[in-house]
């Protein structure tokens, strides 16, 4: 199996994380005990997650197995896989944005040093997998192109034509 490391999407995650950090650092006076602002992350997290599983399900409909062989699937197959362990990966940093946010409000009258780290860590989480989501609609875009293409492909081969680049 051969291994392709993608420079680009490192640099874009680096990135994210740079900024997540200093975003975690910077703002937290900023989101304590600002209960808008605390509104507004699980908010924009929730509709995240409910657009990512739309997505998810999108990405993983058996109807965008290129039409033919069993072969022709079975190497699609991979492709699709990695697209939807990203999305996993993208949406437990949603919900782990939520649920750092949830301890952060249960525990605000208990222990300030705790809910301190709490508020960075959901800011954290949440600038990191906010960067990573503006990746989403090219992403969604990139499927129904293949699927396009794909059924565009099907319909050259049914009709024995060949591509203009052939």
């Amino acid at each position: 199996m051969k291994v392709l490391i993608d420079f680009s999407k490192i640099r874009v995650g680096l990135f994210a994380a740079i900024l997540a950090v200093l975003a975690s650092y910077l703002g937290q006076p900023l989101v304590h005990g600002n209960e808008q602002a605390i509104n507004i992350v699980v908010t924009v997290f929730s509709v995240l997650a409910g657009f990512l599983v739309a997505i998810i399900a999108i990405v993983g409909d058996p109807v965008l197995l290129p039409p033919g062989t069993w072969r022709a699937a079975e190497l699609e197959r991979d492709k699709i896989n990695r697209r939807l362990i990203r999305h996993k990966w993208l949406f437990s940093l949603y919900l782990i944005t939520i649920g750092l946010v949830f301890f952060a409000i249960l525990l605000k009258d208990k222990d300030p040093q705790i809910v301190l780290w709490l508020e960075r860590g959901f800011l954290f989480f949440g600038v990191f997998a906010f960067v990573l989501s503006l990746a989403l609609p090219g992403s969604l875009m990139k499927v129904q192109r293949e699927r396009i293409d794909a059924v565009i492909e099907h319909r050259r081969n049914q009709n024995n034509i060949r591509n203009a680049g052939e």
